[in-house]
């Protein structure tokens, strides 16, 4: 695999200069065009970033096309590119519903190319680190995991939260989680949910008050189809926690996981025998980057040599499932089955 898959931006917000940041040195990807709605943030975007190209998203011509765009458009931009032939990586959320993301899917199938999906923060280190230890038998046999998302919401650093708070936090911020849970303990097979709305009144950075369209707390109990039980919280009301954020009980003991938000962090164990914790050693990846941006090298190493993907569209259509799952839970107080394979 010597040559370097292209690949085009669209949507050059806060969250592209992440992406660009960990693809820039990658000697799998050439970031050879980026567009927005507004061109001239694209333009602006280029040259922090040393893209050669700024065009209308209808001139794009690369090999896989980064959908950065408000969820709102992931559907548009993701299936017109894919249409054009080109393989697609799209932000979190996939899509608006589970209904759309199986369109996407379909879609790509049809087109024979591929779809990668954020999160990918469970290729990195810490989710690694996690996986071996589990293998290898350290906490014995995986009994219950918790997963806790509690912040007091976006509107302390974003300067445009109404959006985010439009998805909520079990949308916006669940599929990290998510992801990592099911990476280490199977996929989810039964939810539970209940959901509130406190402080729907918030105040953006300039000072302007809108209200919040989502819950803002949403508590789920999940099961996988190997029978962990996983608590997950989710909040944008908590204003101080203790509490960590993902931890995964087994007989013979704790794992103790970092922010799923995030590529690194350390992984922290207690076994049965032990008075106190200790940090495992970090296992390595296969990956000559770590950062956001991972599943796309994914997805540029799975289209260059035709193996199998991991950030895949699949994966995150599952991970779609679950909070749609949830949030249908939590309105009809009944435990709903998540479907499995997409056809």
């Amino acid at each position: 695999m010597s040559r370097r898959l292209r690949c085009a931006i669209a949507g050059c917000g806060m969250v592209a200069d992440e992406y660009a940041r960990t693809l820039r040195p990658s000697t799998l990807v050439e970031l050879v065009a980026c567009t927005d709605i507004d061109l001239n943030q694209a333009r602006v975007f280029a040259d922090r970033h040393a893209i050669p190209y700024v065009v209308p998203f209808q001139q794009l011509d690369a090999e896989v096309v980064l959908v950065l765009t408000p969820p709102e458009h992931h559907l548009h931009v993701a299936s017109s590119a894919i249409a054009a032939g080109m393989s697609v990586y799209v932000e979190k959320p996939l899509a608006g519903s589970v209904a759309e993301a199986e369109s996407l899917l379909t879609l790509a199938q049809r087109s024979g190319v591929l779809i990668g999906a954020a999160p990918d923060t469970f290729l990195a280190p810490p989710t690694r680190t996690a996986a071996v230890a589990l293998a290898s038998g350290l906490i014995g046999e995986p009994i219950a995991a918790t997963g806790a998302l509690l912040s007091p919401g976006p509107e302390r650093w974003h300067p445009n939260p109404q959006p985010i708070y439009d998805l909520g936090p079990l949308l916006d911020m669940g599929p990290y989680y998510l992801s990592v849970l099911t990476a280490l303990l199977g996929p989810i097979g039964k939810v539970r949910g209940a959901t509130c709305r406190s402080r729907s009144c918030r105040t953006r950075p300039s000072g302007e008050v809108f209200t919040t369209a989502s819950p803002t707390y949403v508590e789920a109990l999940l099961e996988t189809t190997t029978g962990v039980s996983i608590t997950l919280t989710t909040s944008f009301d908590i204003q101080a926690t203790t509490r960590p954020h993902l931890e995964i009980y087994g007989t013979e003991g704790t794992l103790v996981l970092p922010d799923p938000n995030f590529h690194g962090g350390v992984v922290r164990v207690r076994r049965r025998d032990e008075t106190g914790w200790r940090v495992l050693p970090q296992e390595a990846v296969a990956f000559e980057v770590i950062g956001r941006g991972m599943g796309v090298l994914d997805l540029a190493n799975a289209v260059l040599s035709r193996r199998p993907h991991r950030a895949s569209g699949d994966t995150a259509l599952h991970v779609l499932r679950v909070t749609e799952a949830i949030r249908q839970a939590a309105e009809s107080n009944a435990a709903l089955t998540v479907p499995r394979a997409h056809k």
